[in-house]
């Protein structure tokens, strides 16, 4: 067919225009050009690329308007082509299904002499094809390519991508060009991007964890410290880091909306984003971690996340602040997700650590009021009702903090340890002993695990004068030893704090005539 599959397409587009500014030769061969689909897709992104056609069928020249398309189109059957001049690259698209074995390889090899570069865009399954327009050329006269025949049959191939029915394969001339060349053209461009306020204590060393991304986006969302100066200063000392720093004003205030303003003034060339907050800081060698793992389809990253709180405990878990440049968008005024516009992929990245070293609260002024907006916009979401329930409760607001916490667990894909944990906690503060413990326990029943909640269980006991079930609480609780760094670590269920809880609850048993 004079149309190409869309099948791969997308990832040619990236590459090639990567490939080509490693060419010596700044110019394009497109072999059975048909409608013209590699010019239209690639002309208009490389000025000054000097673009020469091969169509075998003349029909095609009007009927497609290749002279428009095309800086030279030549009539001419592949097969009995012999090549003026060298190129910077040259596609076979859809073509070398169109003849034998024997002279698919003469072709690729000729074509390869003549190229720093041979892209071959091929159906790799059974996929027989008749005349078209009465051109017999569209008929494929090798109908049953696959990936592993393609493999051992063309030398020199550099690159593979398989997409639905068609594979992509990029051989390398080694007179001109090497495989180190190709993979360096295929490595993602990263970009970070951030919004800062008054940051002036970690900016300095998150713009040196992360100089080495291909872009830095930052927007001031109201400094009044020396956060921008001190970035200005950054600028000026490394001239080769690509940083850009952006105004941001917004009203009415939300952070998805601000983050999306970020992530739109980074550059579509961009392949993945990094999305940070100043007080967080990349581990050396990230780039060349993302680097490795890549690969065409995925959609973004999960990696470890480290939170090194003011007293220097670590806490560990995982996040996902990797993902593709395009087809991402934040979602929520606050406690905002980031949502793909198709089915997300994510790799997993075991050895990569993003730190978090948080020195100032960066809780919003109407951190309610943005929480109330975002229970409008999602009320099936139950993270958002249940922070909602928590500045409820911290504002003592008991009747607002049940409804919402009691919201929340009745959502899908709640965490109902979390859940009854706070449930505990609402009705510890208003004194309903009874079913605070009945939460407490539904908790460590979800949690069953943790040494900390049943910690907690002995510690409530202790102040309500019940000594002996606090004794058979914390001699429970120090039967789990694995120390867990997350959200729900607390320091004083371990070490000398835990030691010292437990020589007060056992004294205040043994005084009401108890024997150990």
């Amino acid at each position: 067919m004079p149309f190409s599959s869309t099948q791969g397409k997308a990832w040619i587009e990236r590459l090639v225009t990567r490939l080509i500014h490693h060419c010596k030769e700044n110019s394009i061969l497109d072999v059975g050009a048909g409608a013209g689909t590699y010019s239209e897709l690639l002309r208009s992104k490389l000025p000054g690329t000097h673009f020469t056609a091969i169509e075998i069928w003349q029909p095609y020249h009007e009927m497609y308007k290749l002279q428009q398309k095309y800086d030279l189109v030549l009539s001419e059957d592949v097969r009995t082509f012999e090549p003026a001049k060298r190129y910077g690259i040259t596609f076979c698209g859809d073509v070398l299904e169109h003849m034998t074995k024997e002279e698919a390889l003469q072709v690729y090899e000729k074509l390869l002499t003549a190229s720093e570069f041979v892209v071959i865009s091929i159906p790799i399954v059974h996929y027989p094809q008749e005349a078209y327009l009465g051109n017999p050329y569209e008929i494929h006269v090798k109908d049953d390519w696959t990936h592993e025949e393609v493999m051992a049959t063309f030398p020199h191939l550099g690159l593979t991508h398989r997409e639905g029915i068609m594979g992509v394969y990029v051989g390398y001339n080694p007179q001109f060009q090497s495989k180190a060349t190709l993979s360096k053209a295929n490595q993602p461009l990263t970009a970070v991007y951030a919004l800062y306020q008054n940051d002036q204590q970690g900016v300095r060393r998150f713009l040196q964890s992360v100089k080495e991304a291909d872009q830095i986006v930052l927007c001031d969302i109201g400094a009044t410290d020396q956060t921008t100066a001190l970035i200005d200063e950054f600028a000026r000392e490394h001239p080769a880091v690509h940083l850009q720093r952006y105004e941001l004003c917004l009203s009415p205030w939300r952070f998805d909306d601000a983050k999306n303003i970020a992530l739109s003034l980074v550059s579509p060339a961009m392949d993945l984003c990094i999305c940070l907050q100043l007080d967080e800081y990349m581990e050396p060698g990230w780039k060349e971690q993302i680097n490795a793992a890549w690969e065409s389809g995925i959609t973004g990253f999960a990696h470890r996340l480290k939170i090194i709180q003011p007293d220097a405990t670590e806490l560990e878990g995982w996040a996902q602040q990797i993902h593709l440049r395009k087809g991402h968008l934040w979602k929520l005024p606050v406690h905002e997700v980031l949502e793909y516009q198709d089915l997300a992929i994510i790799k997993e990245l075991n050895q990569l650590t993003i730190f978090r070293q948080p020195y100032r609260d960066t809780t919003p002024e109407n951190y309610e009021k943005l929480l109330e907006w975002s229970v409008k916009e999602r009320p099936n979401n139950w993270k958002t009702w249940y922070h909602l329930a928590q500045v409820y409760a911290r504002q003592r607001k008991w009747t607002e903090a049940q409804t919402a916490i009691d919201k929340a667990a009745s959502l899908p894909e709640m965490n109902p340890a979390a859940i009854y944990r706070l449930k505990y906690e609402i009705c510890r503060e208003l004194q309903q002993t009874d079913q605070a413990l009945a939460y407490l326990n539904l908790a460590i029943l979800h949690l069953p695990a943790r040494r900390e909640w049943i910690f907690e269980k002995a510690t409530y006991l202790f102040q309500l004068g019940r000594f002996r079930e606090a004794f058979s609480a914390i001699l429970e609780a120090e039967q789990h030893t694995a120390v867990k760094m997350d959200a729900f670590y607390n320091p004083e269920a371990w070490g000398d704090k835990f030691a010292q809880w437990k020589q007060q609850i056992s004294e205040n048993v043994k005084k009401e005539g108890f024997t150990l």
